[in-house]
Parts: structure tokens; C-alpha cells; sequence
């Protein structure tokens, strides 16, 4: 397996030319504004950030016993989190807690960072996309990840090292995904944050054989995934 740059590139060209650039993140707010009653300012972001981290908790992967959640949530500060001198500090501050993983880290950032605007003009730049399956998949359903014929059968954590610490053997490293992510999201004259699009569009359209044609990407879809 490896990973195709000239397609990463193709897909973030994509998301500049039908303007998706703020679709997650107005999704997201409106989730927070009509479900939950809250203002998506950094105010209000402030004063609800246990909120914030107990629904992105509960999007584990492997869902926790409620003892293990309330674990957690008592061993975690999300204050202490933002108020950590620098990003990576925040991230690595979330990642030693023995569950949460990048997946969480990630997600907890975006929401606080780029759906809230805490610490935006500091941090935004900085933020990883969280690599889940939805966003592996679209990568590989769309050629950006590029499998053997071995290699199909493979789910996620199978496919990208999720350890950004680590050094794959056989599967496609963290960072690599996220300096090629990075680097196309520069050319397209966005930030890297923006590449968790391919969360909502794998997730409503993409993985939907009877929406998968009204996706901005479905030209781009290998034939083998296509509805």
C-alpha cells in the first residue's frame, strides 16, 4: 500500500472548487445551537467545554463501560487542555490518558479550536484531521490510500498507524497522512483542519449507495466502491 500525494492534492482541489471548506464546521455549530441551546462563540465554548468533552468522548471507536467514562471525565481537565502553552502540548496532555486516542484528541481540538474559536488564531493552523474510519475510508475508496489486492480486507487501524509516535511497518504512517494533507491543503489555500470534510462526506454520501451519486467526489470514486 502507499499513499498517492497527486490524489490527496486532487481531493483538496476538490474541496476548494465546490467550497467545502466550512461545511463540517457549520454543521457541527449547528448541532451545538439547535440541539444543545449553545452559542458557538469562544465565550460560550469556555463555559461549556465539559459538554464539549463528554460527547466527543462518547465517539470511541470502542465504546467504554460507564465506569471507564466517568474515569475520564475525572481525570481530565478540559480547561487545563486549552490553557496548555501550545497545541502539541494539549494534544499530548489528551493522548496520555490511557483512553483517548488520536482519534479523540484530534476531535476534541477541532471542536474547541476550529467549531468554537478558542485559541483559533494560535492553534488552527496546527490541528490534525482525526483519521477515523470514515476519513481512512474515503481515502481509500477515492485512491488517495492505494491497496493490493491483499490488502482490501483491511479495516483502518490496519491501514494507517495511528500512533503518530511510531514508525509503520507495513501500514502508512500518521504523519505521513497528515504532511500530505497538510501540504495540499496549502496549495488549495486552506488549512489542514479543512480535510475533515471527508468525515461528512463519506459519512452521508460516499458510504450511501442511494446518495453516493449526489457527492461532490463521486467521479472520483474507484469503480469497486461505487453504488
Amino acid at each position: 500500500m502507499y499513499l498517492n500525494e497527486d490524489r490527496v492534492q486532487t481531493l483538496a482541489d476538490r474541496i476548494a472548487e465546490h467550497d467545502l471548506t466550512k461545511r463540517h464546521r457549520q454543521s457541527t455549530q449547528n448541532t451545538y445551537e439547535t440541539v444543545f441551546g449553545i452559542e458557538t462563540t469562544p465565550e460560550a465554548g469556555r463555559e461549556h467545554l465539559d459538554l464539549i468533552f463528554k460527547r466527543v468522548i462518547q465517539a470511541r471507536a470502542t465504546p467504554l463501560s460507564r465506569d471507564q467514562y466517568r474515569d475520564v471525565v475525572d481525570s481530565v481537565s478540559p480547561e487545563n487542555i486549552i490553557e496548555q502553552d501550545t497545541h502539541q502540548e494539549a494534544y499530548d496532555t489528551l493522548r496520555s490518558h490511557q483512553h483517548i486516542a488520536q482519534k479523540i484528541a484530534n476531535e476534541f481540538l477541532r471542536q474547541v479550536v476550529d467549531v468554537f474559536g478558542i485559541r483559533r488564531t494560535e492553534w488552527h493552523d496546527q490541528l490534525d484531521v482525526a483519521l477515523d474510519t470514515n476519513v481512512v475510508q474515503a481515502l481509500v475508496k477515492m485512491g488517495a490510500i492505494v491497496l493490493d489486492d491483499t490488502e482490501r480486507e483491511r479495516g483502518p487501524a490496519q491501514i494507517v498507524n495511528m500512533h503518530p509516535e511510531s514508525e509503520p511497518y507495513k501500514r502508512i504512517g500518521y504523519q505521513e497522512v497528515q504532511l500530505a494533507m497538510g501540504e495540499a491543503a496549502e496549495q488549495a489555500g486552506f488549512p489542514r483542519i479543512v480535510f475533515d470534510e471527508l468525515w461528512l462526506e463519506h459519512r452521508e454520501f460516499i458510504a450511501d449507495p442511494l446518495l453516493q451519486s449526489e457527492s461532490k467526489f463521486d467521479d472520483l470514486i474507484l469503480s469497486r466502491f461505487q453504488a
